[in-house]
């Protein structure tokens, strides 16, 4: 047999209850949608689920059909929740790149564009574009290496170009030109590398640091190791352990990697073990 899931609610910014005026969602009053797993009539009861939490709702004045939204009040005798702490160990593993499928946004940056990956890491955790703590330049962080990134890109397309058109004749002057372009080439693609495997390593441990994370594996130069060996999965995994992906769907090109309505305090879902209601409003903001 088949479970069933519960509907699932979902916080809205406003709501209508019945025939009555609207009513703005605030930190005492907050409001969810509901989705209506049938047609049912008035005064029906049935499960649904909030934050991982079930709770009842009572189908409203005239009754609703199957795929229906309406709105209820939060439930105010809803048990205080503990927050999932990641307080000294990683979210996953460093080999799960496919949690979330194989057409993820945080698996194609991974492998197609880590600079951007990394960027939007690195702006959710305030750092600048060379992994340093300055919160007043984080801002910056992506569209700077946005803009290297597709610098790096225009090298690689010209590249191909010049060399495509450059005269075949074993003259000095052109095999010189010819050693010119290809020094050039090496020093940028070293230089992106460079770049990408010190922004890696130092947002790793940035992030060890900020989530208590002791080092099981080449201790003492195990974030190295990582960005040097395992670049593009410490990559994705960082990006994981800073965003609850379960709960926010991911972005490709955003600035941090998340929908712009999303708080950078309240994405990760990180707590240090408090007890305390799911906050709402911080999945209101921006609504």
């Amino acid at each position: 047999m088949t479970k069933k899931s519960k509907p699932v609610a979902v916080p809205v910014a406003n709501a209508v209850l019945g025939l009555g005026e609207p009513l703005l969602a605030t930190e005492s009053r907050p409001y969810l949608e509901v989705m209506a797993p049938a047609t049912l009539s008035e005064g029906y009861a049935f499960e649904a689920e909030v934050d991982r939490c079930s709770f009842m709702v009572k189908v409203p004045k005239g009754g609703v059909k199957k795929g229906q939204k309406f709105t209820v009040p939060y439930p105010s005798d809803k048990p205080a929740t503990q927050a999932p702490s990641l307080d000294g160990r990683w979210r996953d593993g460093l080999c799960d790149c496919c949690q979330f499928g194989c057409c993820h946004s945080v698996l194609w940056n991974a492998w197609c564009c880590p600079l951007i990956l990394v960027g939007q890491t690195m702006t959710r955790l305030k750092l600048n574009w060379l992994g340093c703590e300055k919160s007043e330049q984080s801002s910056s962080t992506f569209r700077i290496l946005v803009g290297i990134t597709i610098g790096y890109w225009i090298r690689l397309v010209s590249s191909d170009i010049v060399v495509a058109t450059t005269p075949s004749t074993d003259t000095f002057i052109a095999s010189g030109l010819h050693n010119v372009m290809v020094g050039v080439v090496i020093l940028v693609d070293l230089a992106f590398i460079v770049l990408l495997i010190s922004l890696v390593y130092k947002t790793r441990r940035h992030i060890r640091d900020k989530y208590r994370i002791p080092q099981t594996r080449c201790k003492g130069c195990e974030d190295c190791c990582c960005a040097f060996w395992c670049t593009c999965c410490t990559n994705a995994q960082m990006a994981r352990q800073t965003a609850d992906y379960d709960t926010y769907a991911a972005k490709c090109c955003s600035t941090t990697g998340l929908s712009p309505n999303v708080s950078l305090e309240k994405c990760a879902n990180v707590y240090s073990g408090s007890t305390q209601r799911p906050d709402i409003l911080g999945v209101l903001e921006g609504i």
